[in-house]
């Protein structure tokens, strides 16, 4: 037996949810140069506390209808693809809660002359903020919003030494009654800067600037508009050839234009490692202190720091098993209030075939709050069929 979760052919160890399972891998239609890969699954989910509510907990069903479609290139050089999915859940004794969330991601990256690339990305999506998320405005309908965003990104090389510009455009769009003013767009622009130290590891570092325009003042009068630049550096390496690692940490300097909001200066970080355990076990540790945009009133921004761990494992070639925990904290700025939500989870899938698979997964969320009421806790259980051609 190999010593390494090797992927087939010999190119490198592969995670193991990643891994090819021939006998078990949907093969895909082909179209003539794309080849096309449909998805569907329907599950069941028992939440005993739909509304993440901290003393009135109410129970119900939830049934989830999902299908997906991506379409990838064969082309030999260059690559389009462009996924599609769509999700509708519907509470049995919550009709209120129903809900239908999309997205539209097209993707392309053009291979230019001395390993060069440029890559454009595209997305249209309808989101729904999970009862969870310290963000959801608390209303009896969920709280929902489109989202549009663009990123280009080009990348010259010279040798050992890349460089690069890339520049993202974002706007978010609420439906909900009411949540006018969390209505934003938000613009970056970054200019990355590597070099290869070795054929396994890169560093990058990239200066960038960004914008925030929301569209109206929030209900407290505030105007939540700033500018910001900051710097990233970035390592990826193979610390051994079982052991990856992809991490960047830097700053941001936000500068807002309302006076009452105190400018700052505030650590920035994101990675993962990831250790290829044996064949058969993969583990992935992560973490990452954001600067983010919020729909709170009165709160500038906020920072939201996170860590996690994930556990794969494949008990037979077809049934597989995770587990997975993580935490988040969410601090307001300029706002009395700090969030810790902890989630734990356990599941497993069962491949029938290439074309079907059941899972099983159960899940627990847990959330302290500064503001009163806010803190809740709450068990989810879903049994699920998948299907895939």
């Amino acid at each position: 037996m190999a010593s390494a979760a090797v992927a087939q052919e010999g190119e490198g160890p592969v995670a193991v949810f990643d891994r090819t399972r021939p006998g078990y891998d949907a093969k895909g239609l082909d179209l003539g140069g794309f080849r096309l890969f449909p998805r569907a699954g329907v599950s069941e989910t028992y939440d005993d506390n739909i509304f993440a509510d901290d003393s009135d907990e109410e129970a119900d069903l939830i049934t989830s209808i999902a299908a997906a479609l991506t379409a990838r290139s064969e082309w030999s050089r260059h690559e389009l693809s462009i996924e599609g999915q769509l999700r509708h859940q519907s509470f049995l004794d919550n009709d209120e809660q129903d809900r239908t969330e999309f997205l539209v991601k097209p993707e392309l990256r053009l291979d230019l002359a001395e390993r060069s690339t440029a890559t454009l990305t595209s997305e249209y999506s309808r989101r729904v903020i999970g009862r969870d998320d310290p963000e959801d405005a608390g209303d009896e309908e969920p709280t929902e919003f489109d989202r549009y965003a663009t990123r280009a990104e080009l990348i010259g090389r010279a040798n050992r030494a890349f460089f690069g510009v890339n520049g993202a455009v974002r706007r978010d769009d609420y439906i909900s009654s009411g949540d006018d003013d969390r209505d934003r767009t938000e613009f970056r622009f970054g200019l990355p800067l590597g070099y290869e130290v070795s054929a396994k590891t890169d560093v990058v570092l990239e200066p960038f600037l960004r914008w925030r325009d929301f569209d109206e003042l929030d209900s407290t009068g505030a105007d939540r508009d700033a500018f910001a630049a900051g710097s990233t550096i970035g390592l990826k390496t193979e610390v051994t050839s079982l052991f990856h690692l992809n991490f960047n940490v830097g700053f941001v300097a936000n500068d807002y234009d309302d006076p009452r909001f105190d400018d700052a200066v505030d650590l920035i970080f994101g990675g993962e490692a990831v250790w290829y355990v044996t064949p058969m076990t993969t583990v992935k540790a992560r973490a990452a202190r954001r600067d983010i945009a919020t729909g709170e009133p009165g709160a500038s921004s906020k920072t939201q720091s996170s860590a996690g761990l994930e556990l794969q494992h494949e008990l037979q070639r077809n049934v597989l098993l995770g587990a997975e925990a993580s935490y988040i904290n969410d601090d307001f700025r300029d706002l009395d209030r700090n969030d810790d939500r902890a989630i734990f989870a356990v599941g497993a899938e069962y491949l029938l075939n290439p074309y079907v698979s059941l899972s099983a997964d159960y899940r627990y969320e847990q959330r302290w709050s500064d503001v009163a009421e806010e803190d809740f806790s709450r068990n989810l259980v879903t049994l699920g069929l998948k299907t895939r051609f």
